[in-house]
């Protein structure tokens, strides 16, 4: 119990010690926790286990309860993040479909430059700009591993000057890719994804990357006495940038179908414009699951995140 719970301790011990930014990406969303579950758990969800796993690791959809969810995200008073995923089993538990899409509404100041740091969707600005990104995937199991295969559309629009008929949209877009292996692994789950695979693109003579990377996770529950406690841990590499991150749930059911989680996590987060702790909560109510994330940022500036699963 001591040791599942010193890990989201241990990460801030390192995000509070290193200061370095990640390398400037885009699109914007793909930098963002995809998940309410997730960023209450330190965004460690490459070894997850639901169908927000579609933005995480394809591989992982394999086991994931057939279900769908929609979240609202509210970023300070100037950002909101919707988004909706689903899983479906076309196979008994050799085959699984997943689908996610994420739409995010955000305002930027004079002072920002493309590409945007997370932390723009919590800051108020008077520029109007989007983010999207809509992924496919599916994954089979193959000898004890799980393997996936993902695409994804992503997308950033900035209003430029306005002109008489209304604002002029420069549009950022890109074709991606991910690829994501799964294996049990010491009584626990390990995940293994390269995400956002595909070129970048050249704008005003500047190249702007997509945020390739790689993640390598393990998640783990165990029952101490009558609590279900997990761990969910994750080390993200880019170019020049190491992420660790990890949280811990604690859950309690005192009726079948019944049930009450808190979580927290921590991780090192792309800008320092951004908390690294983060907290949340679910209640599960047979197929019906509510859960709430609480995201931290510079300025007294916080994220929620509500999310309504349904199994």
């Amino acid at each position: 119990m001591r040791s599942l719970l010193s890990a989201p301790l241990f990460v801030c011990a390192v995000t509070a010690a290193v200061h370095a930014q990640a390398p400037d990406t885009g699109p914007l969303v793909l930098l963002l926790p995809a998940s309410t579950r997730a960023t209450a758990l330190g965004n460690a969800w490459v070894a997850g286990r639901d169908e927000d796993v579609i933005f995480y690791n394809p591989a992982q959809l394999i086991g994931a309860r057939p279900g769908a969810n929609a979240t609202v995200a509210r970023y300070g008073s100037s950002g909101t993040l919707g988004s909706v995923a689903g899983v479906y089993a076309a196979g008994p538990n050799s085959l699984a479909i997943g689908w996610g899409v994420e739409f995010l509404d955000f305002t930027t100041r004079p002072a920002d430059s493309y590409p945007f740091a997370p932390a723009t969707v919590a800051t108020p600005g008077s520029g109007a700009a989007f983010s999207m990104a809509a992924t496919v995937g599916s994954a089979m199991l193959w000898k004890g591993f799980r393997i996936g295969l993902a695409g994804k559309y992503a997308s950033d629009r900035v209003a430029t000057s306005p002109t008489g008929v209304g604002p002029v949209w420069a549009t950022h877009d890109a074709f991606l890719g991910d690829f994501g292996l799964g294996h049990n692994l010491w009584t626990g789950v390990a995940g293994l994804s390269v995400q956002n695979i595909g070129r970048g693109w050249v704008e005003n003579g500047r190249r702007i990357e997509s945020p390739l990377q790689t993640s390598l996770g393990w998640t783990v529950t165990k029952q101490v006495g009558e609590l279900d406690v997990a761990l969910a841990s994750q080390v993200t590499l880019r170019r020049g940038w190491v992420s660790p991150g990890a949280g811990v749930e604690v859950g309690y059911g005192w009726i079948e179908g019944y049930s009450l989680a808190f979580r927290a996590g921590a991780r090192r987060t792309e800008t320092n414009g951004e908390k690294p702790v983060a907290l949340g909560a679910s209640f599960n109510a047979d197929r019906l699951s509510l859960e709430y994330a609480l995201q931290f940022f510079e300025g007294d500036r916080n994220a929620h995140r509500v999310t309504i699963r349904w199994r």
